[in-house]
């Protein structure tokens, strides 16, 4: 019992571990070095989204090469699903629900959506979770949301901020601020999954709920970036926020599934030959 609580204990501390480095290293700079190098909001955000699905890789690479698929698949299943709750959650909280409305987001919302859609499809079909096709299929998909999100907002992407007040030397503290964070993510990651599989094969957890534990301690840097986002533009009449926010959402979740996942499957074909 006393085993079991420490773990807990750790869990609890790794998550918010994850919380302090994603707020104060990673956000810190992605903000300071997209300034510097004239990143648009939205760009900005999918930086962010890919940055946030660091954990995801880890906890999922772990699970997989210990033949523990199942979890690494709830482990995305339950991440897209929690963020897109933190999201939402977000914008009622900061008043920027009504901004979503506009067209242009639809897009984002889409695979936002299509990337919940699909782990949740797998988790009802055993074999094609663990097939070499899936993991194409969903890079494929992957592919394409790249290619969507280039075509419907290539002037969006193109919009210059602005920077006349930025301290552009920030840049280089922005970056060496990242690669940090990214680091310390990374190890936080690997031992929420060491530490979620001590919990499973001590109270004999199934896999479903491991992933979901590990979904949700996961999503704790998309918490905290989301809810940072809309907090500095909570009063402003402008929706760049709910661009930065949509797209860090979008490229998350679709990371998650569209890279992440097909990493996990081709590490549990490998671990389990």
């Amino acid at each position: 019992m006393l085993g079991s609580n420490l773990d807990y204990l750790w869990l609890f501390l790794l998550g918010a571990a994850v919380i302090a480095i994603t707020k104060y290293l990673l956000i810190q700079g992605v903000q300071w070095t997209s300034d510097a190098w004239q990143m648009p909001r939205k760009v900005q955000g999918q930086v962010l989204g890919y940055a946030t699905s660091v954990p995801e890789l880890v906890a999922t690479v772990s699970t997989a090469s210990k033949g523990l698929i199942g979890a690494g698949l709830w482990n995305i299943a339950a991440s897209n699903i929690i963020n897109m709750v933190l999201f939402i959650s977000g914008a009622i909280f900061y008043s920027r629900y009504g901004k979503l409305r506009n067209r242009d987001f639809a897009d984002e919302i889409f695979f936002a959506l299509g990337a919940i859609v699909l782990p949740l499809l797998l988790v009802t079909r055993k074999e094609w979770a663990e097939s070499p096709w899936i993991a194409l299929f969903l890079f494929v998909f992957f592919v394409i949301y790249l290619v969507v999100d280039r075509m419907l907002n290539a002037s969006v992407a193109g919009e210059e901020p602005d920077n006349s007040e930025i301290d552009k030397s920030n840049g280089k503290k922005g970056m060496l601020y990242i690669l940090i964070g990214i680091i310390g993510i990374v190890v936080a990651g690997n031992y929420l999954g060491v530490v979620a599989e001590s919990i499973v094969n001590t109270l004999k957890v199934p896999q479903w709920a491991v992933g979901w534990i590990l979904g949700f301690m996961t999503s704790l840097p998309e918490l905290t970036s989301f809810y940072a986002v809309f907090a500095a533009s909570k009063n402003s009449p402008e929706d760049a926020d709910c661009q930065q926010n949509l797209d860090n959402l979008a490229a998350s979740n679709m990371s998650n599934v569209g890279l992440i996942y097909p990493i996990g499957i081709i590490v549990f074909i490998f671990a389990t030959r």
